[in-house]
């Protein structure tokens, strides 16, 4: 089996343990997994699934198979939110903590979204290690951290940081956007695309040739996230004017 029948076999025995159970969650589920999972179940009748990170506009989610007749579900028995704190004169960023965690032992499917503030972040994760987290986490790399629960309804709106970009490009192709988004070569672009490490609407894309829609998100490994927000006119040249969002943190 494939990794996608692998992860939709396991959907399907979570789904069924609802029937008996009320309601099931899986572990969190990166974007591309979500996708799958919510276009399997589509068409399913007998399933009740939604989507749940926690907070609004969580990119990681829990997939949530309810009962109907058993009612609605406790967010606060589904996600425990950390405050991860550092001095001001200090910086870390996603990979910084994310990267702490995984020392730590613990899986990435156990851990929801790491939204960034000014000197902290908060970082979503199964109830079950919230307990270990606070305990353990006390560095990231050699910055000191303060971890501390807080309340799932202090938490804001998850906000996209985008910095706007806007530039002409020969075609919508992925690696002619590419190019304009991230400041290298084609030949750069190619090199990035065969080594795997280009993800195109959170699933990894091989083709330099795939043409682009709006709202297209690209990600690099490495290097950073960029959605092509709006397609614009065409110059006289014939190249085309395109808006990008490049996220931050």
């Amino acid at each position: 089996m494939n990794q996608l029948d692998l992860l939709l076999a396991h959907m399907e025995d979570i789904a069924g343990k609802s029937a008996r159970t009320g309601y099931t969650a899986s572990r969190f589920l990166t974007p591309a997994e979500a996708q799958d999972t919510g276009r399997y179940f589509k068409n399913k009748k007998h399933v009740s699934l939604s989507f749940d990170g926690g907070i609004i506009g969580a990119e990681r989610v829990r997939a949530l198979f309810i009962n109907p007749d058993w009612g609605a579900y406790d967010q606060s028995k589904l996600f425990t939110a950390l405050k991860i704190k550092w001095r001001s004169k200090d910086t870390l960023t996603h990979r910084d903590i994310l990267g702490a965690l995984m020392a730590l032992g613990i899986e990435r499917d156990t851990l929801g979204d790491i939204v960034f503030e000014d000197h902290c972040c908060t970082l979503i994760c199964l109830p079950e290690m919230g307990g270990y987290i606070s305990e353990s986490l006390t560095k990231a790399g050699r910055v000191r951290v303060d971890v501390s629960q807080v309340s799932l309804d202090e938490l804001p709106s998850r906000q996209e940081t985008l910095d706007i970009k806007t530039a002409s490009v020969a075609s919508l192709r992925l690696d002619a956007v590419m190019c304009a988004a991230f400041g290298f070569s084609r030949t750069k672009a190619t090199e990035h695309l065969s080594a795997g490490r280009v993800y195109l609407n959170h699933k990894q894309c091989l083709q330099p040739a795939k043409e682009l829609n709006e709202e297209a998100l690209i990600s690099v490994r490495g290097l950073g996230r960029v959605k092509l927000l709006e397609v614009g006119g065409t110059s006289k040249k014939g190249r085309i004017f395109v808006q990008l969002g490049l996220y931050g943190k």
